[in-house]
């Protein structure tokens, strides 16, 4: 609290004259009408703002007016315009009679039902099953009944005369026999008439082809469908699941031999040949093919020592350690370095060109191939494995277990696996990891997930073939 409230309290002048007191504020003029869905401070924030948004809420149904003067309901005669026979009927009409139409006679669509003369019977509806005194009466009731074929069928009593024979028509009979003349006289008035075909009569034309055979098989098939037992359902919802997995699988195979297929085409280069066309493409071009020819020759030599590493079985008697006259490789070159062979000079080539196709062998590559060489003529063929050699791609840095090295396959196929070793007696740790064990336990899983997986194609070639004889079976009993 400020000392000019308090001297205004005690009603003590103030020390500020008051032409230097600020001017009061303004007050906001608000609307005195009441606001609805907005509470009044808040609407107040607004000032003279018009609010963005306005707010309605629901309300309840007002009161009814009870003091209000109902109105008069009449009761009042009014005739139907669908009936021919001027029948008087009343109901209630709220307000004033008036003399209207009745308002539900504009729901009354009468069945344009064709008329035929004896001439016109006699000239395209003549039949022998049918008489021209039981057509006049079939088209009576369906223009009585507006096509209505149940109720027709229903009240079909027709007595025939003496001379004609009795007959029990069914429901296919009256349509067939119905439709067949309406579609003759359309034909015969349309040609007398010389008038083209409406796209509409066209389709009426259409639409009054009924086919007997059809609706009979129709109806035979539905009450064989309604007529089904329980066992029968589950049968064939078994074999509408099995179809769609069957639809699936395929499905499924065809995805993967088309990937198969766009695998084994030939690459289709992402880039176009116009960026070559030009001075700088060309010069560019060459370079890649140069930088890539480098690289190509720089990957070459590290392959050819890694390559030379490695040690062939020597027979003896044999020259080049049995390897093929044709092929030069790094031990030969070694073998003949280290025994003074002389290379046989070629004529037409220089020193130089003969020197350099001489391949380069390091001190190491020779003396590991002069090792080898002395222990291959030491050891007798075949006889490696009674000495412990053996000759490896790549050695890892290290120790370790021999058996760690075994490689393994799929959880699920690897219990499956399992299993069948401890059928055949076989432990799944080896009991002596020797390399020569290490290999033939190798082979033998390799072996049994092959059997595993042909099993498995066999079972499902079977069960396919169960389910299309039996599909056939279900046919042919239907049939």
């Amino acid at each position: 609290m400020s000392s000019a409230d308090i001297r205004d309290m005690l009603d003590l002048p103030s020390q500020v004259p008051a032409a230097s007191r600020p001017p009061p504020a303004k007050r906001i003029k608000t609307d005195g009408k009441k606001l609805d869905g907005i509470h009044r401070e808040l609407h107040n924030l607004l000032g003279e703002n018009t609010p963005p948004v306005t707010v309605m809420q629901s309300k309840f149904k007002e009161k009814p007016n009870w003091m209000q003067k109902p109105s008069p309901w009449v009761w009042t005669k009014f005739k139907n315009p669908a009936r021919g026979d001027d029948l008087e009927l009343y109901h209630w009409v709220r307000g004033a009679p008036s003399n209207d139409e009745y308002p539900f006679a504009k729901f009354n669509k009468p069945v344009d039902v064709p008329t035929f003369s004896k001439e016109e019977y006699d000239k395209c509806l003549a039949d022998t099953a049918w008489t021209s005194r039981e057509t006049e009466y079939l088209f009576d009731l369906c223009r009585e009944y507006d096509l209505r074929w149940l109720v027709v069928q229903d009240r079909y009593d027709y007595e025939p005369e003496e001379n004609e024979p009795p007959s029990i028509r069914t429901l296919e009979d009256l349509k067939e026999r119905y439709y067949f003349c309406c579609r003759k006289l359309m034909e015969l008035r349309r040609d007398a008439s010389g008038a083209d075909w409406t796209p509409r009569d066209l389709e009426l034309y259409n639409a009054m082809n009924f086919n007997k055979d059809k609706e009979i098989m129709r109806k035979q098939y539905l009450e064989r469908l309604l007529s089904r037992s329980p066992a029968e359902i589950a049968e064939e919802e078994r074999l509408i699941l099995e179809y769609r997995r069957l639809q699936e699988s395929s499905k499924k195979l065809v995805q993967d031999r088309e990937e198969l297929l766009r695998l084994l085409e030939s690459p289709q280069t992402a880039n176009t040949f116009a960026q070559y066309q030009s001075p700088q493409g060309l010069s560019q071009l060459a370079g890649n093919i140069l930088a890539s020819d480098k690289n190509r020759r720089r990957k070459g030599a590290p392959e050819a020592a890694a390559q030379g590493g490695q040690v062939a079985r020597a027979v003896p008697g044999t020259p080049n350690g049995g390897a093929p006259p044709q092929a030069v490789t790094p031990q030969q070159a070694v073998q003949n370095g280290v025994h003074g062979t002389k290379q046989t000079p070629q004529p037409g080539r220089s020193a130089a060109a003969q020197a350099a196709a001489t391949p380069a062998v390091s001190k190491a590559e020779l003396a590991q191939s002069v090792t080898n060489k002395k222990v291959a003529k030491r050891v007798p063929p075949g006889q490696e494995n009674l000495y412990g050699i053996s000759y490896h791609d790549k050695l890892v840095q290290g120790v370790y277990l021999r058996s760690t090295k075994i490689s393994t396959l799929k959880p699920t196929v690897q219990t499956k696996v399992a299993s069948i070793l401890a059928e055949l007696g076989i432990a799944p740790k080896l009991a002596m990891p020797t390399a020569k064990v290490c290999d033939r336990y190798e082979a033998l899983q390799q072996a049994i997930n092959l059997l595993i997986e042909t099993k498995k194609q066999v079972d499902k070639l079977d069960h396919e073939v169960k389910v299309s004889t039996s599909g056939n079976a279900v046919q042919e009993s239907d049939a």
